[in-house]
Parts: C-alpha cells; structure tokens; sequence
C-alpha cells in the first residue's frame, strides 16, 4: 500500500513517496542518519527496518509490497521485508550482486526501486533506475521508465482498480516535459472521492501515514547534495515536515 514517483533534473533526480500503513500499525520513526550505513532512512520500529533510504553518495533504495505474488503468512514465518534496505547499504556500489546473493526465500513478495547516484538528464545511457521484484519464487529486474512505469505503486485491496485509477490521475497531473516538482508534491497529495484509490489513500483499516521526498543535487559535495524531505501524517493536527541535509 504505497505509492513511488520519480523525476530527473538537470543536476540530478527526486523520488517522491507515499507510505501507506495499517491505522494499527506504531508511528515510525522519523529519517535520522546512520553514520555507520552513511545515509538517511526513517525506521519502522516494528520490523526494525525502513521502507526507503538515501546514501550519502546519492544512491536512492525504496522498498513497496507487491502483493499480487503474497504467501499466506500462516504458511511460513517470514523475516520483515525492512531489513533488505539496510542491508545493501552496507555494501551499496554493489545492491544487484547483493540481491543475487540473498537468501530471498525468507522474505514476503516485494519491489525494489534503485535510483543511480549519477542519475540525472544528463547522464550517461548506462545510468538509470532499476526495479527489482522478487515474486517469492525468483527474482527479475528491469530499468524504470519515466513515460511507462510510473507510478509504482502496491495496493492490499482490488489492484487493479486501484493501480489504474492512480496512473490515470498521474497522467492528468504529471506532464513529463514541464512537471515541476510542486506538480508531483500535489499528485502525492491527491485525495479523490474513493479512499482506497487514491494517491494519499485513506480506508478504514488503512491510510497514507507518512510523505517522503529525496532529492539529490550531483554537482554538490558530500554534505549538501542529499535532501530529505519527510512529513509524518500522525503526528498530532500540525503534519510537521522535517528536513535533513546530507
């Protein structure tokens, strides 16, 4: 249940992301850095994990269910999907060979997202973002278009309908040529009349809980180039935004 977009900029790229939680579910922690993993990622204390993270170098990781492959959790025992993000940042020049390495079979079903830290409209054709899924069975990855692939996005209940109505409102919002980054702040936003559609979602059991924005300047040096933006939708009627330099 959550919702990943992308642009790219002349000096580097932005990843914007809703996540979507159970209303039972405790409040994250919001993004802190790691000195020992040199990056920035909110914590869900739950699985001890997190769900996207950015290095110091530049290098983005997001992590969505993909639920059209779940395995009944009574079935199997599985680790939380959380730990896969601070794990390859431990090692992060080498995320793909570390993904073929893992021992995947003790995770749920999940997508991958994998913003280069040279990505950027100008950079190099070997340069791009990739997307990992791991279906419980085997692991494929493919590069993320911009005109095609997005949004990605997950969803518990009726997929498909939600899938289309989600990619049918990024269409209507989001002009590839011209989009400014407010233009993909207000589709994150987006709440239409059917809750469990829309972009910043809201069910009953569910809703969108918190908004993070990355964004990565490759001219700039180490201590500057990373911005995270992330707001927390629980906290008490204020939403309060916290930003992190890096």
């Amino acid at each position: 249940m959550c919702t990943l977009t992308y642009r790219l900029t002349a000096q580097g790229y932005q990843v914007f992301f809703n996540r979507d939680e159970q209303r039972t579910r405790p409040q994250a922690i919001q993004p802190q850095f790691d000195p020992i993993l040199h990056s920035v990622y909110p914590v869900d204390p739950t699985g001890g994990g997190t769900w996207i993270a950015v290095h110091e170098t530049g290098v983005t990781l997001a992590l969505l269910n993909y639920y059209q492959a779940q395995v009944d959790p009574s079935l199997k025992t599985f680790i939380s999907r959380g730990v896969i993000i601070p794990h390859l940042l431990a090692d992060i020049d080498n995320v793909h060979q570390q993904l073929l390495d893992m021992d995947l079979t003790q995770f749920q079903a999940f997508q991958l997202c994998v913003f280069d830290k040279s990505l950027s409209k100008n950079t190099v054709e070997s340069a791009f973002a990739q997307q990992y899924i791991w279906d419980g069975k085997s692991l494929t990855f493919s590069t993320l278009s911009i005109e095609t692939s997005l949004p990605i996005t997950s969803s518990s209940v009726d997929y498909d309908l939600v899938y289309a109505a989600r990619k049918g409102k990024f269409q209507s919002m989001i002009e590839q040529s011209q989009s400014t980054t407010s233009d993909y702040i207000n589709y994150h936003q987006e709440q239409g009349e059917i809750g469990k559609c829309s972009v910043r979602m809201f069910r009953e059991d569910a809703k969108t809980v918190s908004f993070t924005q990355i964004s990565v300047n490759q001219t700039l040096e180490i201590g500057s180039k990373v911005q995270v933006n992330y707001i927390d939708y629980l906290l008490p009627e204020r939403q309060q935004t916290f930003s992190i330099n890096l």
